[in-house]
């Protein structure tokens, strides 16, 4: 991604910031900073904020790296965090000072130097009562946590992007942990006590769009006997996810465009409008944008859709967190894995991503219970050679699922009983013979010189 790519994201991220919002660099100079901390300073609209600040750039570097140093994130040199800090400060260049309540995250890398921006947010401090939600780095093994400096600068990105009410898109491919991040981001940001409502673009037909979505009045179409809320309303003060934007109907896009970033919505055959106030994170898992291109998906939803887009990188580019994952697995079944297993796994290409990952492990943990260590061996049904690393682009995913190894093993078991006779061996599963052909050759059994 370009220089002046990364710039236009940060932009729009600070622009459509409720929150006064600002962007250092490494040098504490402001790149840029929103019309909300204006405001929120209380000064004339298009003052500047250098010209608040008065004393320099450096005051807030140097706020900044205090304020890591208390907080542990830091070290007294003030050598940079790459975690996001949240603090309260005062800040005395008003009167009287504004307490307020700091937040900060290190942006992608820009330019060829590879110099650090930090997105700033401040906001009034909580008034007593009030619920002051932190962005302190989450527990190992958290979706919001990555192993690898790069995608943990997009997760905590996304992490402020959504408590600052940016509606966000999450782009991968499939098993990248589209959605436990979307879930993750609802319960880790301000709006976790309200509801979370998930919509599967794919799965609503194009007869109910409309009551699906915005709910219905009594007597609104034929069989409507009673008032009915709608998705939409139901998600009113948390978090609504639409997953997989791409399958979304022309009609479903339509009605979507209408009411994203409405704050009223009415029920369909009624009169009355109700509040709506939600965060709207949407999935895909492919960019939208050469379907916008094409005219199969409107441009004027994608771009509302779309306030920050945040692409999540396949598990075959994130090594770190393709080890801590298996490490952690390992430690938690107190499995030991023989050498040959790790490096197998840790050159796999994992096209599946997380999803393939989680249930090869499963496989692993059944096999450790029923066949004793898991060695080498072990993975050979469960990775096929096309997986691994230096292999096709394009690999299968995972040969099995634990349900099919453990009908494999079942199959194994009785063709070994009776000599690799399959009429035997199927009489005794009570199957009939073609049926266990069938499953001898779905399940890769099938090797030469077995007998009939």
């Amino acid at each position: 991604m370009s220089a002046d790519t990364h710039l236009d994201l940060i932009r729009s991220l600070v622009e459509h910031n409720r929150d006064g919002a600002l962007v250092v660099d490494d040098q504490g100079r402001i790149v840029t900073h929103n019309a909300a901390l204006v405001e929120l300073l209380e000064q004339p609209a298009g003052t500047r904020f250098e010209s608040i600040l008065r004393l320099g750039p450096m005051n807030l570097q140097r706020l900044l790296v205090r304020a890591a140093i208390a907080a542990g994130e830091q070290d007294a040199v003030g050598r940079p965090s790459q975690r996001a800090l949240d603090f309260g400060a005062g800040l005395d260049f008003r009167d009287p000072p504004l307490q307020a309540r700091i937040t900060s995250s290190v942006l992608p890398a820009v330019g060829d130097d590879g110099r650090r921006l930090r997105l700033v947010v401040i906001r009034r401090e909580s008034t007593p009562g009030q619920e002051t939600r932190s962005l302190r780095p989450t527990p190992p093994g958290s979706v919001l946590q990555s192993e690898d400096p790069e995608v943990q600068t997009l997760l905590d990105l996304a992490l402020h992007a959504t408590n600052a009410g940016i509606r966000l898109l999450l782009i991968g491919e499939a098993g990248t942990g589209k959605t436990l991040l979307a879930r993750a981001l609802h319960h880790a940001g301000r709006r976790a006590t309200g509801p979370l409502v998930e919509i599967p673009c794919g799965a609503v037909p194009d007869a109910a769009v409309e009551s699906e979505l915005f709910g219905h009045a009594r007597g609104a179409f034929p069989g409507a006997s009673a008032d009915r809320s709608g998705r939409l309303e139901a998600a009113s003060g948390g978090t609504l996810v639409l997953h997989d934007i791409g399958a979304m109907s022309p009609r479903m896009q339509v009605a979507l465009q209408r009411v994203v970033g409405a704050t009223r919505i009415e029920r369909l055959g009624g009169n009355e409008t109700r509040p709506l106030d939600l965060l709207l994170i949407s999935t895909a898992s492919e960019d939208p944008r050469p379907r916008v291109a094409a005219g199969a998906f409107r441009p004027e939803l994608y771009y509302r859709l779309a306030g920050l887009s945040v692409t999540l990188p396949p598990l075959r580019a994130r090594p770190a967190d393709l080890r801590a994952r298996i490490e952690r697995w390992s430690r938690s079944c107190g499995i030991d894995l023989h050498p040959g297993v790790l490096e197998r796994l840790l050159r796999y290409r994992w096209p599946g991503n997380f999803l393939e990952l989680d249930n090869v492990l499963e496989s692993l943990r059944l096999l450790s219970e029923t066949r004793g260590p898991v060695v080498p061996d072990s993975v050979a049904d469960l990775l096929p050679e096309t997986g691994a690393a230096g292999g096709p682009a394009e690999a299968p995913p995972l040969a099995f699922s634990v349900h099919e190894l453990a009908e494999r093993e079942r199959l194994r078991a009785a063709l070994a009983a009776h000599g690799g006779n399959r009429t035997l061996a199927a009489r005794s599963l009570g199957m009939d013979r073609t049926t266990l052909w069938r499953k001898l050759h779905r399940l890769r059994l099938v090797t030469e010189g077995t007998r009939t």
